[in-house]
């Protein structure tokens, strides 16, 4: 059975002391997911613009003391355990996508940069991001902390999200014989970029298939192809053109014994041509599993999804990288609270055709809108398509 976002948040427990409290944890949280999803990006211009509408807000959410201080926001969002909202909405994911054999997760890190200016000798807070490819919805996250980095956290985000069955795309920073083992043990599948990182096993590769195309072109072009072309504006033609090895024998004695668990080698080579004049790029990948050559383009080129309509989103609607909060858990929580917004966004079936601009005015200007998709079950997304 179908939960609602309310059901499932309403088990959050409340950071606060009892005392003095007058505003109920769910109600803060509703109304700071209808502010960010209508576009505020700070609690002081969030409060303000909600107590314009404090009379309809206020009955609705059975506040008796009116729409909260921004100073309540920020307390509120520093003090929530960040795991428990975490753990809260890998749940409310589940319930809105349905993990099926070929599913794609797109995993990849973002800096919150504005975040590090008031904390001088810090770097920028980077938040690591689990996507659904094809449905567009984020699964999770899990922040790099100031004494961490991305290769020790991914495991983490790992153990957060439900991967069965599905392929696991991430930059060449996530190609680490931990990593793809732990894929592995939780029922997944990879397909992890190869880059100069790790030199010895990036230069064999890119030497094998620089030889089998220019030395034995026979054999280059025996190997499984899927080639398109598109054609743009102002004469610019893109060629994409995706060949798979998958010769055991072949493949070990490239990498040698460094990545056991390869079973696909993937080449993927993007030629553009710009006003006559061509240029060429070329990538790797490492898979666990035997594809078929249509089958690797869809991850590779999939794998960009997640910072065209995910990050891109964050940063010019949802205004993340312009966010200063820095304090307690406000990072984290904020971040997710962001991705909360941005789910309800996409599975809307009555506003998702619109622009995310559209939807924020639509939001904004209609609040039965939002009032259905927080206490009614949203229909789950099944391969892109939502259904009821």
């Amino acid at each position: 059975m179908d939960r609602s976002f309310f059901d499932i948040f309403s088990t959050l427990e409340d950071p606060r002391n009892d005392k003095g409290k007058k505003y109920p944890l769910m109600a803060v949280l509703i109304l700071a997911i209808y502010g960010t999803l209508i576009g505020f990006e700070d609690f002081t211009n969030m409060s303000y613009y909600l107590k314009k509408r404090e009379a309809e807000l206020a009955k609705e959410l059975k506040l008796t003391a009116g729409v909260p201080s921004h100073d309540v926001f920020s307390d509120v969002f520093r003090a929530i355990d960040i795991e428990a909202f975490m753990r809260l909405f890998v749940d409310w994911t589940k319930t809105l996508v349905a993990f099926k054999t070929g599913k794609h997760i797109a995993i990849d890190g973002k800096a919150v940069r504005a975040a590090a200016k008031k904390s001088k000798g810090r770097r920028a807070p980077y938040i690591i991001s689990a996507f659904m490819a094809g449905c567009g919805i984020s699964i999770g996250q899990k922040m790099v902390g100031n004494k961490s980095c991305e290769i020790n956290e991914i495991p983490s985000l790992l153990n957060l999200i439900n991967i069965k069955d599905c392929f696991v795309t991430i930059d060449a920073i996530g190609t680490q014989t931990t990593i793809m083992q732990k894929i592995m043990d939780k029922g997944g599948h990879f397909c992890l970029q190869l880059k100069s990182n790790h030199p010895a096993p990036f230069e064999a590769v890119q030497l094998y298939f620089s030889d089998l195309e220019n030395n034995q072109k026979q054999d280059f072009y025996q190997l499984e192809c899927f080639r398109s072309i598109i054609s743009k504006d102002h004469g610019r033609i893109e060629e994409r053109e995706y060949r798979v090895l998958t010769d055991l024998n072949v493949i070990q004695s490239i990498l040698g014994d460094k990545w056991i668990f390869v079973k696909c080698i993937g080449m993927a080579r993007l030629t553009r041509v710009i006003g006559g004049a061509e240029s060429k790029e070329t990538h790797y990948h490492l898979l666990d599993e035997i594809v078929t050559a249509e089958k690797y383009a869809n991850l590779a080129r999939g794998h960009w999804a997640i910072e065209n309509n995910l990050h891109w989103i964050l940063d010019i609607h949802f205004h993340e990288d312009q966010s200063t909060a820095n304090s307690d858990h406000a990072i984290e929580n904020l971040a997710l609270l962001r991705k909360i917004a941005f789910n309800f966004s996409k599975l809307d079936p009555r506003v998702n055709i619109k622009s995310i601009k559209k939807r924020m005015i639509d939001y904004m200007t209609d609040i039965e809108l939002f009032k259905r998709i927080i206490f009614e079950a949203i229909p789950n997304a099944s391969a892109g398509v939502l259904i009821r």
